[in-house]
């Protein structure tokens, strides 16, 4: 595999493109591709952006796609067919195709299809652990990609803010979110819940895993006890690398630069996520064992 890296002390001149990656009957799902000017291949990114599965757009998280890409990283932020559009699981179906259908098309953005991490926050955050985990997955693959079929939506790593990673716990806190409609009754959820995913016998992915978790997160199936619980057992059971990094009164939402107002967690969670992001690529680069 041919080293390619992320470093974050470059500066790249960034444009920013809509592309339409998929269309459903008269749905055209768009995304904001923000690609660096420069040679290439730069690795890439998928990002899921948050709002309850029923909210907002490819938008939603553009502050941080325009920092991350700055520093040499082709970001493509994806709309999807959210609650209220198409049942589950429509959007997993188009997140799954947006990793297949952009690494196809990697050479067009000057990417790599080789390194190929995703990206997720709140909502976004438990969608990206769950495409991760399940790229083969007949129900989140079912849409086929036109000439490119043998490309799969397997990821080098995910990263995730705010993730709900109990959404039992959720359910049985009142269902704030509409899950039980959604996704099918209490079965569907729980068919669908990270933590109840990896504590089955259900054969999946385990990239390496970055959490980025709020000290003074409040929603129920989001905290942090449910997180750490979540890490251990990806780790213990799946054998799987992760990394938990806590920000101490940080509220759900903290790393969206626009969103919310500049914090210390903020400052200090997006080298986090930078870095990491590199140290997985130097990997790449140089496995365990090679000479």
């Amino acid at each position: 595999m041919n080293p390619v890296r992320y470093d974050p002390s470059t500066h790249f001149t960034v444009t920013a493109t809509d592309v339409e990656y998929v269309r459903h009957g008269d749905i055209s799902l768009l995304a904001r591709v923000y690609q660096p000017k420069g040679p290439g291949p730069f690795p890439m990114i998928i990002d899921i952006h948050g709002g309850g599965w029923k909210l907002y757009d490819r938008l939603r998280q553009a502050a941080i796609a325009e920092e991350m890409a700055a520093h040499g990283i082709v970001w493509a932020s994806i709309d999807m067919r959210l609650n209220g559009r198409a049942p589950y699981p429509a959007a997993a179906q188009d997140i799954n195709y947006a990793v297949r259908w952009f690494k196809a098309h990697a050479r067009d953005f000057k990417g790599s299809a080789e390194h190929f991490g995703i990206f997720g926050v709140s909502s976004g955050g438990h969608q990206v652990i769950m495409a991760a985990l399940r790229p083969n997955h007949p129900d989140y693959s079912a849409v086929p990609l036109p000439g490119a079929l043998n490309v799969d939506a397997k990821v080098r790593y995910v990263i995730a803010s705010g993730a709900g990673v109990d959404l039992i716990e959720s359910l049985r806190a009142g269902d704030q979110f509409k899950l039980e409609q959604y996704m099918g009754g209490e079965a569907g959820i729980k068919a669908n819940s990270p933590q109840h995913v990896i504590e089955s016998d259900e054969v999946i992915d385990t990239p390496p895993m970055l959490i980025v978790q709020a000290g003074a997160e409040k929603l129920v199936g989001f905290t942090t006890d449910k997180v750490l619980h979540f890490a251990r057992t990806y780790l213990e059971r799946r054998k799987g690398n992760v990394e938990v990094a806590m920000f101490p009164d940080a509220p759900h939402i903290f790393i969206n630069r626009g969103l919310v107002s500049e914090s210390e967690a903020m400052l200090r969670a997006l080298p986090v996520i930078k870095h990491f992001i590199a140290r997985q690529l130097d990997y790449l680069a140089k496995p365990f064992g090679t000479p």
